[in-house]
């Protein structure tokens, strides 16, 4: 292994940190700026989390109010986890179709699939001290790559991580393409399927990659050029130079219907007040971000519209009733069953309407039936989306978790509640020998573990990532910023007038 850099880096990880209250709104500064300790909660935007290099954000012990922001000192590496058995295991056959190949995978290289975690670096073998002193904190290995393999990883969420020189995935294109492509050859050595590399690139203030790469305005003035058609080239041309730096999955479109204009966190994010003015943007955005060969995300669901709380410091309470949720919040959402690829987002939302118990959705098996079944929760009413296709967290290190359970009961929480894939757990190696502990006891059955993989694999089949091998196909940066892409930007900002 080969590390660039001669100088010795010493990287301190804090142990806690009292996430602070989110500012509405945000600006493309501070969007383009990692969190730091004093800024978490400004800075860390939805779908990414918190920054695990920077910062542990662990729940506390449970209370009776489970919002209460924990001050607790937790390890955030390994060392408080065995290391994943099975590393051994040989890639399975990706050229297969997914029923079989399911049936010849281990349970390590199940669970695998089920995460989706940040590396620090920006090379897959290559790295700075201070990435290698980073990774070694959280995961027991050095690169990138060796993330990758130990944990069978399904997937890698970028980030702009700021410890130390060599640590950020996204400060160059160029460099981000070339880790994208190291990161599918490890995938290929390990398990043998592809990953889906995510980052959020949603316009406006929350954007990963920015020049050369093209960036938009925010949804809400997209959506303030009535022009779904141009709404739909700016999602091609975000989803083509996405995946010509290797991002095959986008956090986006924010489905969200923003009806309290007091919301801290969403804001400029949503296309619109009304689910009339968002659905048609949600919509042709996603058809263009699949039209550009990534896999997008309606997020947040049961909604994040209406809330005064960011779910990255505490948990918002979602008080529609049932009919008003029906209404207003899940129109957008409900586009899932008919549009392909797309993936949902669930966001760390309680709604006592669905599950007085006052869990978040993520690990509500209540609010998920919403969007899994076409009867909705307990089987009562016409209110479920019917939707059968990949669902995943938001980031799991986000402070609305507070209060419910660790890394590792968490996780398992998720899985069993219907979810397929865990973002950015607080603690990989705890939350992936959890799930891989409750698939043995059979906490987690097998027909359950097995229906998540399959989603997983389906979605990456249908973006063309499912071999490992063929995944890097596409990357060339060449295509970030050509002026036909600046066209489009221009005539966006000239329809919106921003």
């Amino acid at each position: 292994m080969r590390r660039r850099g001669g100088f010795g880096v010493l990287l301190v990880l804090a142990l806690a940190v009292v996430v602070a209250a989110c500012s509405g709104g945000g600006s493309e500064d501070v969007a383009d700026r990692p969190p730091d300790l004093e800024s978490v909660g400004t800075e860390a935007w939805m779908g990414e989390g918190v920054d695990p290099g920077a910062t542990a954000v662990q729940p506390g012990p449970s209370s009776e109010d489970p919002t209460a922001a924990g001050e607790v000192e937790v390890p955030t590496g390994p060392a408080s986890a065995p290391p994943p058995a099975g590393g051994d295991a040989a890639p399975v056959d990706p050229s297969t179709d997914v029923a079989a190949i399911v049936a010849s995978m281990t349970v390590e290289q199940k669970v695998g699939q089920l995460f989706t975690a940040t590396v620090i670096g920006d090379d897959a073998v290559s790295v700075s001290d201070a990435a290698a002193t980073a990774n070694q904190a959280l995961y027991g290995v050095a690169t990138p790559a060796e993330v990758v393999e130990r944990y069978h990883l399904g997937g890698v969420a970028y980030f702009a991580h700021d410890q130390g020189p060599g640590t950020s995935n996204v400060a160059d294109p160029v460099r981000t393409a070339a880790l994208s492509a190291g990161l599918q050859q490890a995938a290929a050595a390990g398990s043998g399927i592809g990953l889906l590399i995510g980052a959020d690139q949603e316009g406006g203030p929350v954007v990963r990659l920015r020049s050369p790469v093209t960036v938009f305005p925010s949804a809400r003035d997209v959506a303030r050029t009535g022009d779904v058609d141009l709404a739909r080239e700016v999602g091609q041309v975000t989803g083509t130079e996405m995946r010509a730096v290797g991002v095959n999955w986008v956090y986006a479109p924010v489905a969200d219907v923003n009806v309290n204009p007091s919301n801290p966190v969403i804001g400029e994010r949503a296309f619109g007040t009304s689910a009339d003015a968002v659905v048609p943007f949600v919509r042709a955005t996603a058809e263009g971000l699949a039209a550009g060969g990534v896999l997008p995300t309606l997020k947040h669901f049961p909604g994040h519209g209406d809330t005064d709380i960011d779910s990255h410091s505490s948990l918002p309470t979602i008080t529609h009733d049932a009919a008003t949720l029906e209404s207003v919040d899940w129109p957008p959402f409900a586009l899932a069953e008919e549009l392909a690829p797309i993936s949902v987002m669930v966001g760390h939302l309680a709604v006592p309407s669905l599950d007085p118990s006052g869990r978040p959705a993520t690990i509500s098996a209540d609010i998920l039936s919403v969007l899994r079944d076409d009867a909705g929760a307990g089987g009562q009413g016409d209110g479920g989306l019917g939707f059968d296709g990949l669902v995943v967290t938001d980031a799991m290190n986000m402070g609305a978790l507070t209060g419910f359970g660790d890394a590792g009961s968490l996780a398992v929480d998720a899985i069993v509640a219907g979810v397929d894939v865990v973002l950015m757990p607080s603690d990989l190696p705890v939350a992936w020998e959890a799930v891989r502990a409750a698939v043995e006891s059979g906490e987690i059955s097998a027909a359950r573990l097995d229906e998540a993989v399959t989603r997983i694999l389906e979605a990456k089949a249908a973006i063309g990532v499912l071999d490992a091998r063929a995944a890097g196909g596409g990357i060339d940066p060449s295509v970030l910023g050509t002026p036909a892409h600046a066209d489009v930007r221009a005539r966006v900002e000239a329809a919106c007038g921003c």
